[in-house]
């Protein structure tokens, strides 16, 4: 083989799987599992997952240097953190990164992670830490959401939702239960729910809970009612 037709060769050689081929034009049809991935590298949720994947390197070792899009596509943990990524997306998990930061921090397995109970002992722990005004504005931007869907005032959600729909809402951490306490209308919605819905949701809306948060918490109640007030809820 001359230096030239050696040189070739290696030109046309894949970089993922090291195959060679004998023309460039079919290494650019071949397409192997890490070729593949490269090629899916700007997809929503697999941009997702590369950042997670990073976050887990930088909460776990002492590494200084970030891990690169390659150190991901070769990573035996692919696939887990793409399912993962894609499973935020597909449910719209609420703040997909805390809530990695969460699994990591919590030690919980990586081929767990996509499943629905980790979701839900992840948002329990959330919603219950978060502070009122900043549920309160979360709240409210997903209200102005079901209002435009319903071509409803959102000021009248707790009086017209649905109560499956607030079942829902309420257990995927849409509304939290810092509004449905402390505005004026979440006793509507409270009356409005079967005995098995309200099983479905005691573990998010546990008023002897919040009950003890909020008196623990008089200013921000406070603030958080005020809000409510101002808005007309």
């Amino acid at each position: 083989m001359t230096t030239q037709s050696k040189t070739s060769l290696e030109n046309n050689t894949c970089k993922w799987c090291e195959k060679t081929f004998m023309s460039e034009r079919t290494l650019s049809a071949h397409m192997c599992v890490k070729k593949r991935r490269w090629a899916d590298k700007d997809l929503m949720h697999t941009r997702l997952a590369f950042r997670v994947f990073q976050m887990f390197y930088e909460l776990n070792t002492t590494a200084s240097k970030p891990k690169s899009n390659e150190d991901f596509i070769k990573s035996q943990y692919y696939d887990g953190f793409v399912k993962f990524g894609r499973s935020c997306l597909t449910n719209e998990y609420l703040k997909p990164e805390k809530f990695a930061e969460w699994l990591i921090k919590n030690g919980k397995k990586l081929s767990d992670w996509h499943k629905d109970k980790l979701y839900d002992e992840y948002l329990l722990s959330y919603v219950k830490k978060e502070p009122g005004m900043k549920a309160l504005e979360r709240t409210i931007i997903y209200l102005s959401e079901w209002s435009s869907e319903n071509s409803s005032d959102w000021q009248d959600y707790f009086i017209k939702v649905s109560t499956p729909r607030a079942v829902h809402d309420l257990r995927s951490a849409k509304v939290s239960p810092w509004m449905l306490y402390l505005c004026d209308t979440g006793d509507k919605l409270l009356e409005r729910f079967s005995d098995e819905q309200v099983k479905m949701i005691e573990h998010i809306i546990d008023a002897t809970f919040w009950m003890k948060l909020f008196a623990n918490n008089k200013e921000e109640v406070s603030d958080v009612k005020k809000a409510c007030l101002a808005a007309g809820i």
